[in-house]
């Protein structure tokens, strides 16, 4: 009876350090990771409440049977935008666009160019920054 007390002691001290391996070893760094992603997502929602834009201008002139627009956006937010992120969509098509610099710096405005964009009549922009704000505009044909 000693033995079998003494053996059943050793697989359950055994089992308790398998079970401590294994937590501290894949728990912890799961748990690490999740702090970090934690910190990401309140620095992306800072971010975005500290962003805005406001689409101050659209101009468009045609070429041939298309139209070349330009659009001004101006920063009204406080962080700096980098501009190779945005993303630009008139009636609902998004398309390629120039831009006059790489970074758009708070209460700044910048020139973006879109060339040969088929279509008249009414016209809906919207510029979407790279966290997800997003301003429209819109003027009749």
């Amino acid at each position: 009876m000693g033995f079998s007390v003494i053996a059943a002691a050793a697989m359950l001290g055994l089992t308790l350090f398998m079970a401590v391996e294994i937590i501290t070893s894949e728990l912890l760094p799961t748990i690490d990771e999740m702090n970090r992603s934690y910190g990401d997502m309140k620095d992306r929602y800072q971010n975005q409440l500290q962003t805005d834009i406001n689409i101050t201008t659209v101009t468009r002139s045609a070429n041939g049977s298309n139209y070349d627009y330009n659009i001004s956006v101006k920063n009204t937010g406080s962080v700096t935008l980098v501009t190779k992120d945005f993303q630009i969509l008139i009636n609902g098509t998004e398309y390629q666009f120039s831009c006059s610099s790489e970074r758009l710096y708070p209460e700044n405005t910048l020139f973006f160019q879109i060339m040969d964009v088929a279509g008249a009549g009414s016209q809906r922009v919207k510029v979407t920054t790279n966290n997800g704000i997003a301003e429209y505009y819109t003027s009749a044909g």
